[in-house]
């Protein structure tokens, strides 16, 4: 196993999957292997937490109604990304199947979420709406929610074969995704708490 002891090394260093996956790394950071090379994300601010929290709990409403649906959500997923040295960490991951049984990093490598989940954070905008939209794509995800704050917009990718269907909402709109029967997504209160 690899252990890095300082975040000032992170930027020179470079991985295969699976040295990353279980890799030691600071702790307090969020991290991303990209082709081969280890990223670190800024810490979120509190804005991204209180977006992240309310959506949540929107999920886990759904999912006690809906459990042959949803099996997991988890903010600590991983999608690998099929052909390429690169594991994403969405902010929020959702997972039709999930066994009781899956234990360790394995797991990520064997499960696609159906839905994944980005909020933005200043700076991350090019990241979060360009190149995490085509890794998502080829790791088979079917729905991929953007929430920015600081638009006070969400944008759902929706998979139609090998693209995406991108449709933009403001914050007083309501959104019902085709991955989630009878779900209402009440876009104002994830993104302003009302």
């Amino acid at each position: 196993m690899v252990a890095i002891l300082s975040p000032q090394a992170i930027p020179m260093v470079r991985m295969t999957v699976d040295e990353y996956m279980p890799a030691d790394l600071p702790e307090g950071y969020r991290y991303e292997l990209v082709k081969g090379v280890v990223q670190m994300a800024p810490f979120p601010a509190v804005e991204h937490d209180d977006v992240l929290g309310r959506l949540l709990d929107c999920l886990y409403r759904y999912r006690e109604v809906h459990p042959d649906v949803v099996a997991k959500i988890t903010t600590r997923g991983g999608v690998l990304i099929p052909g390429e040295e690169t594991v994403r960490e969405p902010d929020l991951c959702v997972y039709r199947k999930w066994p009781e049984n899956a234990r360790g990093y394995q797991a990520w490598k064997e499960f696609v979420p159906f839905l994944v989940v980005e909020v933005v954070s200043p700076g991350q905008g090019h990241r979060d709406y360009e190149e995490k939209r085509d890794d998502y794509l080829k790791a088979g995800v079917e729905e991929y929610w953007i929430f920015d704050p600081h638009r006070e917009d969400f944008t759902a990718l929706t998979r139609q074969g090998q693209t995406w269907r991108e449709q933009t909402f403001p914050a007083s709109g309501a959104y019902r995704p085709a991955v989630l029967p009878q779900f209402e997504l009440p876009i104002g209160f994830v993104l302003k708490g009302r």
